[in-house]
């Protein structure tokens, strides 16, 4: 099945769109913490912007659809109250958490010039959603090829085609 077709195939396409972002904003995080000129810093943290409207349009909009669209039907299988779903929905909720600690880190630089903490936040995420990622698609997303039978796998998908 194509990734247009399969939701889970269509999920983990997107996590490696996710992981890319990561490996960027670690690149940029690196090159915060290691310029010895504040002009330079400035700059890097001004390009932050295009990873925080990522996070803000399309991870968000990926969480949804796992959120929304996903796991209310795998829940039928597997639960959503304990076990991996209900981690996976508190590691998106945290996952919000920092990213509008690390928005507002970028935001107060001008201010306070406190690069650090916007380097200590970005790792964190990175950290984060590496592992969160990484769940999924080794526990979370084999279990729901497991359970999932192609009907539900179908409806899913056009549960997910609707999430902006």
């Amino acid at each position: 099945m194509d990734t247009n077709l399969d939701p889970i195939m269509s999920l983990r396409s997107d996590h490696e769109v996710v992981k890319g972002v990561l490996s960027n904003l670690e690149g940029y995080l690196k090159k915060i913490e290691g310029s010895s000129s504040d002009n330079l810093r400035k700059n890097l943290i001004n390009q932050l912007h295009e990873i925080t409207d990522f996070i803000d349009k399309d991870l968000e909009i990926h969480f949804k659809k796992e959120e929304e669209a996903l796991f209310p039907v795998l829940g039928n299988y597997i639960g959503i109250e304990t076990g991996p779903i209900h981690v996976m929905l508190i590691e998106h909720k945290h996952s919000r958490e920092l990213s509008g600690d690390f928005k507002t880190a970028i935001s107060n630089y001008q201010s306070s010039n406190d690069y650090k903490v916007i380097v200590s936040l970005g790792n964190s995420f990175i950290s984060l959603l590496s592992e969160h990622i990484d769940k999924e698609d080794h526990i979370l997303f084999n279990m729901a090829d497991m359970h999932l039978s192609a009907a539900e796998k179908e409806s899913i998908m056009e549960k997910m085609r609707t999430i902006k």
